[in-house]
């Protein structure tokens, strides 16, 4: 029997042997298909997979699995064989969980979307024009962030996962353009969004060794690209446009940079058109690891907290399940403020010393502790970005955040239970939690690096042992909240009648299979109105339950807490 060496390197029509195993698991189909999953059978002159079999045996503590495959076909590209050694880039021990968690589909995108409009009129074929503004801008903006042009290849058996400078990036393997039906388009602009936004956060981004680890989908609301839409007033053309990717690439802001460099170049566009696909420069910076540019195991010993994440009385929902990684669904539901309400909402943080993120912690604790049983208590994290520390430029694509852990204890949520829905005495709790949220980020600003979350994550050899074995166990949190405040994407002041002008955006991430059982992502845009997206993996969360909550927190929001007084 051969053992393959790297089971990165097959040509064509080659048959090989690989051999792996892991300690302590058992043998199941859908556990198998996970673990296959690891190894990429697309890439050199890899066009396909065929005659796909496997045997197992046990010795010892582990089991193993055998696997035949057969490869034909494809193209021969941005093949690992043909890298040279500098090519090969450190992933981190942050991006080589990412890259765990994305294979086994536990988590899988961050996403950020766009609603914009831009003008038709004067423009002879309006989709064509769209279609070559956007490819020519999708090209500038590769070229200016370097790491959108590293793929991410998962671990082998004789190599850990690592970034991997790409020799090509193809406008078909991370552009595509949609549209809409008449039945699609007459469920509103808000259902296409969500719908959008449940799709890319479903995706599993492979080929790490020909393609790089982001997708850009350009959503044409009212018709399909190259046919008549149902044209807006004064002739104008609705886009929903969404940027997804692995984590371990970009953080959440990370993505609002993306889209500021791409309407930057959408709006300022080359005289030529430029050619795909991109040709990746060979001297090309590496991408800025958050553990290179600050130390993430340093500790306070004086301020060492450890929350206890088997605690038996925190909410989390179900049990970690996923029962195949075809089967995942990730699901959302949107909230959205106008400005003005907004307005009056960051008046009153600002009257009463808080901020708009604690005061949203607030709100969700507050609804939680009328939806759940009684008996328990909540855990949060609240994601916050790095960049003041790591220096990084403003505009850098790279994944440097950390988050803060916060506990709502049973206490809390029986004083919020024992006393009048809206009333001015639970308001002034939400407030409370508000002040105890922005005294504790204060805190954790100031100590950070130190005691960071991320310290875990060094010294680990196997990710996938120990993240399988989470299947069946109990959740740690209760929720995430990230809110990104006011982000200026686009400037909207028109030079010409064609520019892009942005509406709206949202953020948003996957449902996480053992992370927190659903997520709250909020932005707002000068000018524009605030939105969250409520997101959690389907059967995690009761739909109408997750529903409840958007319409809470909207009335809430809409309705303003003047009526409070201290």
């Amino acid at each position: 029997m051969k053992q393959a060496s790297n089971p990165l390197f097959y040509s064509r029509k080659q048959r090989d042997i690989l051999h792996f195993s892991y300690p302590h698991m058992s043998v199941d189909f859908a556990t198998y298909r996970q673990i296959s999953r690891r190894f990429d059978t697309s890439n050199a002159s890899v066009g396909g997979l065929q005659n796909f079999g496997r045997k197992t045996f046990s010795k010892g503590a582990t089991t193993h699995w055998i696997c035949r495959f057969q490869f034909f076909g494809g193209r021969p590209l941005n093949t690992v064989g043909s890298m040279e050694s500098h090519d090969i880039v450190d992933l981190g021990a942050i991006g080589r969980y990412y890259s765990c968690r994305n294979i086994l589909g536990f988590y899988r995108c961050v996403s950020a979307l766009a609603v914009c409009t831009y003008s038709t009129d004067e423009l002879a074929d309006p989709d064509k024009w769209a279609m070559g503004r956007f490819a020519n801008a999708l090209h500038q903006t590769v070229q200016y962030h370097p790491s959108l042009c590293y793929g991410i290849v998962d671990q082998t058996p004789v190599k850990e996962a690592h970034f991997l400078r790409l020799r090509n990036i193809f406008k078909e393997d991370v552009l595509e353009f949609c549209g809409q039906s008449p039945d699609e388009a007459q469920h509103g602009d808000d259902a296409a969004v969500a719908k959008l936004l449940q799709r890319s956060n479903t995706e599993i981004l492979l080929d790490g060794n020909r393609k790089p680890p982001w997708r850009l989908v350009i959503l044409k609301h009212g018709g399909q690209w190259g046919s008549k839409s149902q044209q807006m007033r004064n002739q104008g053309q609705r886009l929903s446009i969404v940027f997804f990717a692995n984590h371990a690439t970009a953080d959440g802001l990370s993505h609002t940079n993306f889209f500021r460099t791409l309407f930057q170049f959408f709006n300022n566009p080359q005289a030529e058109d430029l050619p795909w696909p991109y040709q990746v420069p060979r001297d090309l910076r590496c991408p800025i690891l958050l553990e290179n540019a600050v130390d993430l195991q340093s500790k306070d010993e004086n301020d060492s907290f450890q929350p206890d994440y088997s605690a038996p009385n925190v909410w989390t929902g179900p049990n970690i399940f996923l029962p195949s990684a075809e089967e995942y669904e990730s699901c959302v539901r949107l909230v959205i403020v106008p400005q003005k309400q907004l307005d009056m909402v960051l008046q009153f943080c600002r009257s009463r010393q808080i901020t708009l993120t604690g005061l949203l912690h607030g709100l969700v604790v507050t609804f939680l502790s009328r939806e759940i049983p009684s008996g328990h208590m909540f855990r949060a994290d609240t994601p916050y970005s790095m960049r003041y520390l790591t220096k990084v430029a403003d505009d850098e694509i790279c994944n440097h955040a950390s988050a803060l852990i916060s506990d709502f204890p049973e206490s809390l949520v029986n004083e919020i239970r024992n006393i009048a829905p809206s009333s001015s005495q639970e308001l002034g709790v939400v407030i409370g939690i508000a002040k105890d949220y922005r005294r504790d980020m204060t805190a954790e600003l100031k100590r950070s690096p130190k005691n960071n979350i991320w310290a875990a994550m060094f010294g680990i050899d196997d990710w996938y042992g120990p993240s399988l074995g989470q299947i069946g166990k109990k959740r740690g949190l209760t929720y995430e909240l990230s809110n990104f405040g006011n982000v200026k994407v686009v400037d909207n002041v028109e030079t010409n009648g064609s520019s892009l002008r942005l509406e709206k955006m949202f953020v948003s991430q996957c449902g996480s299979v053992t992370g927190p059982l659903f997520g709250c992502n909020s932005v707002s845009i000068p000018g524009g109105p605030f939105t969250m997206t409520l997101v959690w993996q389907k059967g995690g969360m009761e739909e109408q339950m997750v529903s409840d909550m958007a319409k809470y927190l909207t009335e809430r929001l809409l309705a303003g807490f003047d009526s409070f007084r201290e």
